[in-house]
């Protein structure tokens, strides 16, 4: 359904006059089952699939002629142009082309960030927090372009506003909103650094290519100045280049080849080898996990873990310092769980059903169809459920004292701690199924 939006009567349809035209409401008529050998039969129950635009249905009944301009939107978009130091230079009481088509991008692009960090996702370079965060970043590089200062207070100022809009109609904004303004910032201060320097690189590679930007230069600027791909292909056609995608998804899988044969070097599960010390730090990454989602939240996972015989690496996905508080918090809830000599059972089910009773796990990996879940705990409490392949001792008192040594930065958004446990039985019994 399309809804004439142009000046006097309406005329032609929306292929003639497209900019005249808003196309409100989908309806796709499903009629016909495609066969593998490209011919149709008709399905035997029809249906119609009908969508419709809120946004551009306000628009309409507002009398405006774009979503930018309803009421919930256009407070957003006049934040971000107050923000540009240019708009009093603007001829003619317009703005230009280009300023409506930036600040349009950070208009939306921010919008939908604030939401998807609301619902508890961060931004990381994988599935979909990197769509969050190639949002934020196309958003951070339209600040730029405006001449809008980008050094960590940009996108947080913006997402007030947002909060301000629609935080009455979904109330877990105002409950997370200091929680998607510090993302923000983090993201904003992260890329804001490598900015400058992967433009003057992108800027060297353009004097020097044709009319394409090779695929390994594209890489280059994702893999060391998180340009992402998109962001890449945005610049080069703005310079009437194109970029050699081919070649880019070739360095990119040259790339995961050789991270995943460096982590195939491993023993599964990050160990050295099945020791008791070993196991008993393995099962101490379980506790510390479970601590840490207790103490900074269920935004926590494990991206990592690299078990020795002498100490534990536990990389997990958090974007700020861990306080000394926070730390101490962590240590003594894994000291605890220990003192309490909790038992350890496993038992196997599917990943769909590990999932409904709410064990973690890292669900970016390929499991098989049957996995281990591992409890800590009793009919009273349950400390930690996990998905793993094992070994665990079979009560958390085998373990010893566990002692965290370092918290740092490990990548993007990745934390690091580095542990030791001391102390328990030199011989210890494994958990078993139960």
């Amino acid at each position: 359904m399309f809804y004439w939006i142009g000046k006097g009567k309406p005329h032609g349809n929306p292929r003639e006059n497209e900019k005249d035209w808003l196309e409100i409401w989908n309806d796709v008529f499903m009629q016909y089952n495609k066969k593998k050998d490209g011919t149709f039969e008709p399905l035997e129950q029809q249906n119609v699939d009908t969508g419709m635009g809120l946004e551009r249905t306000a628009a309409v009944m507002q009398g405006v002629s774009n979503v930018y301009e309803i009421d919930t939107v256009k407070p957003i978009l006049d934040h971000v142009l107050r923000l540009h130091e240019n708009v009093e230079e603007e001829v003619g009481g317009r703005l230009k082309e280009e300023t409506i088509r930036h600040a349009r991008i950070i208009t939306d692009h921010l919008k939908a960030a604030v939401f998807i960090i609301g619902d508890g996702i961060k931004p990381s370079n994988v599935d979909r927090g990197y769509i969050l965060r190639r949002l934020i970043r196309r958003a951070i590089r339209s600040a730029r372009s405006l001449g809008i200062e980008h050094s960590g207070a940009f996108t947080p100022a913006i997402a007030e506003t947002i909060v301000q809009q629609y935080g009455h109609f979904y109330g877990n904004l105002h409950e997370k909103e200091r929680e998607i303004r510090d993302a923000l910032s983090h993201e904003e201060m992260q890329f804001s650094k490598t900015l400058t320097e992967g433009l003057k690189q992108f800027q060297k590679a353009v004097e020097k290519a044709g009319d394409t930007i090779d695929g390994e230069t594209a890489f280059h600027l994702y893999d060391t100045y998180g340009f992402p791909i998109e962001m890449t292909q945005e610049l080069a056609a703005e310079n009437h280049m194109k970029v050699e995608k081919k070649g880019f998804e070739e360095a990119f899988r040259k790339h995961q080849e050789l991270s995943r044969k460096g982590a195939e070097q491993k023993f599964s599960g990050g160990l050295a080898d099945h020791s008791a010390e070993t196991t008993k730090l393995h099962t101490a990454t379980h506790l510390l996990n479970a601590a840490l989602r207790k103490v900074l939240g269920g935004h926590v996972f494990q991206k990592g873990s690299n078990i020795t015989a002498e100490r534990l690496r536990f990389d997990f996905s958090h974007d700020a310092k861990m306080t000394p508080e926070q730390l101490k918090q962590v240590e003594d809830l894994v000291n605890k769980a220990i003192e309490e000599d909790l038992p350890i059972r496993y038992h196997i089910t599917s990943v769909e059903e590990a999932k409904k009773e709410n064990a973690i796990g890292v669900f970016d990996e390929r499991y098989e169809s049957e996995v281990k879940v591992y409890v800590v705990g009793n009919e009273k409490i349950t400390f930690s459920r996990e998905i793993c392949g094992g070994p665990h001792v079979a009560r958390t008192g085998m373990i010893g004292k566990f002692t965290i040594k370092k918290e740092e930065s490990s990548s993007a958004g990745v934390r690091r701690i580095k542990a030791v446990v001391e102390g328990g039985p030199e011989e210890i019994e494994f958990a078993t199924e139960g």
